[in-house]
């Protein structure tokens, strides 16, 4: 049912590392020492400063670093920067018709699936990168 999207592992296990540092890190680096391929965290950390989490450097010295303090980045920050929302069923889209599940009209689980994610979603609004991080 549910699963978390590599992407979203991958955008969760950088953040981690640069919000762990002291210094700014490149994406080199952030590869390497947490073993995500290169081009994937590239694009990876491209969404994530286009949602301003992350910021970044120029130069000898440059790299990446958290825009904000890590208790001020929640799951769904990152979950939404990378452009994924985590859902148990096809059928807790918004707005959700027989295109998305053909027992969409006559499903029994519906409402009670829609309780949990509503539960999910709260969980990843109120876990922070600080608490992933310790």
């Amino acid at each position: 049912m549910l699963k978390i999207p590599k992407s979203v592992e991958y955008a969760v296990l950088a953040l981690k590392f640069i919000g762990e540092q002291d210094e700014h890190c490149n994406a080199k680096n952030i590869s390497e020492s947490v073993n995500i391929p290169y081009d994937l965290l590239a694009k990876i950390l491209q969404k994530l400063k286009k949602r301003n989490i992350i910021n970044s450097v120029q130069g000898t010295n440059g790299g990446y670093f958290l825009n904000y303090a890590s208790f001020e980045i929640t799951l769904t920050d990152i979950i939404s920067a990378v452009e994924h929302k985590i859902q148990l069923t096809d059928c807790l889209v918004e707005n959700p018709s027989t295109d998305d599940c053909k027992r969409y009209d006559n499903c029994c689980l519906v409402n009670p699936l829609n309780k949990i994610q509503l539960k999910i979603n709260k969980l990843f609004d109120s876990t922070t990168l600080q608490e992933i991080m310790n």
